[in-house]
């Protein structure tokens, strides 16, 4: 009698644990579209620490998401499948048991690494970076991306190319503009008028549904001293077949002069491709990079075109790969025009290819990407996923 009275009370507890009020409630809504791998991040209505031993469960099939409560205040699950039409009510709950981490922060005296299952996914230049034996030192920086990786661990990226040294992987920089009535590049180094350095690591995190840094960077006149102090927020996110991560750069005007970013033909958030691809490395030179746009433009035909999305992709240590990245709808003058040379595999989201603009004293300049890196070429539907996913992002609805 007592053993009976036993299981009976712990099936009771068990339900009431079921059918306990959940920490928070939301309702989400797929939209017309169907989800796959889509990042989500949801605003918290409680006080929760950072962290990764959380759930948000569909309290109709009882389905689990992982749930990261990040250091911002804010809510990230990665939703691996909704599909198009369906709403549900979800409950965050506390974890049951210890989720152990699927993507992870790896730091070093050089900079820091981001890694998903151990793999490193990419690499963030914190210390200075020399050129080549018998480059002039203006070559050198920090604040840049590199190496990128494919998801079989190819090199995308080359910092200091041959033929063009101020050259930088994924890096972001302006070429033509005025600054106290004179030209500062901070893009072309060996114009010895500017350059962008590294100043701070702000901010690493880890945990379950994503791993990321946040950096601080300045756009350094050499005769003035620095015009923009940068931050950089890297997001890396926990995918299997591909690589997903965000980068998020917001440039504050920290001078007391107006910085004129003039009309040009390049300048920017800048992808500098493998050694495999230039060209004029005869050392490394191996094939010809490919070029593809949202709007069904290659190659050079490219250049000056508007995007919302590019891919690079190309053959390296014997394999194809390469990457696409998405501007987000809210960048300015989105979707922004693109320069990609004709013969030297880089290209820049280039704005002020459409004309002049200023970030003024105390202004900020923000814009975003999210980087698809893939094994192969590009998979379509993967790439109709992520634009659904920046354009029509699914709805969230708190409850409680």
């Amino acid at each position: 009698m007592l053993k009976a009275y036993f299981y009976i009370s712990v099936l009771l507890f068990a339900q009431m644990g079921c059918s306990s009020s959940p920490i928070m409630s939301v309702v989400l809504d797929a939209g017309e579209v169907d989800r796959k791998n889509s990042p989500l991040l949801i605003p918290l209505n409680k006080d929760l620490p950072a962290g990764s031993d959380y759930e948000l469960v569909n309290e109709k099939s009882g389905k689990a998401y992982p749930a990261q409560v990040l250091a911002s205040g804010e809510l990230l699950v990665i939703i691996d499948e909704m599909p198009a039409g369906t709403t549900g009510d979800f409950g965050l709950r506390q974890a049951k048991g210890t989720v152990s981490n699927r993507v992870s922060v790896n730091q070093s005296e050089e900079g820091v690494e981001l890694a998903v299952n151990e793999q490193p996914v990419l690499f963030y230049q914190t210390a200075t970076a020399m050129p080549y034996e018998g480059l002039p030192e203006y070559y050198k920086r920090s604040g840049m991306i590199h190496p990128l990786y494919s998801p079989e661990g190819q090199v995308l990226t080359d910092a200091f190319p041959v033929g063009h040294t101020h050259q930088h992987a994924v890096f972001n920089a302006w070429v033509n503009t005025q600054f106290k009535g004179e030209k500062v590049d901070f893009w072309n180094q060996h114009q010895e008028t500017g350059t962008v350095e590294h100043v701070e690591l702000v901010h690493v995190e880890e945990g379950v549904n994503a791993a990321l840094f946040e950096s601080l960077l300045s756009h350094i006149s050499l005769k003035h001293g620095e015009v923009l102090a940068e931050t950089w927020k890297v997001m890396v996110y926990p995918t299997s077949d591909y690589y997903l991560f965000d980068l998020m750069s917001e440039q504050t005007n920290t001078s007391s002069d107006t910085l004129f970013i003039l009309d040009y033909h390049y300048g920017g958030m800048g992808f500098r491709g493998s050694k495999e691809w230039n060209s004029v490395d005869s050392v490394h030179y191996t094939n010809t990079w490919n070029i593809l746009t949202s709007e069904g433009y290659t190659g050079e035909n490219a250049n000056h075109t508007h995007a919302s999305w590019v891919t690079a992709f190309g053959v390296v240590e014997g394999e194809t790969a390469g990457a696409t990245v998405f501007g987000y709808p809210d960048n300015f003058r989105y979707p922004q025009a693109i320069r990609v040379h004709p013969t030297m595999p880089y290209w820049v989201y280039a704005p002020m290819v459409d004309g002049e603009f200023t970030i003024a004293p105390g202004e900020t300049f923000k814009s975003s990407f999210r980087y698809y890196v893939h094994q192969g070429e590009p998979n379509e539907n993967v790439i109709e996923s992520i634009q659904n996913d920046l354009l029509n992002p699914i709805q969230v609805e708190i409850i409680e």
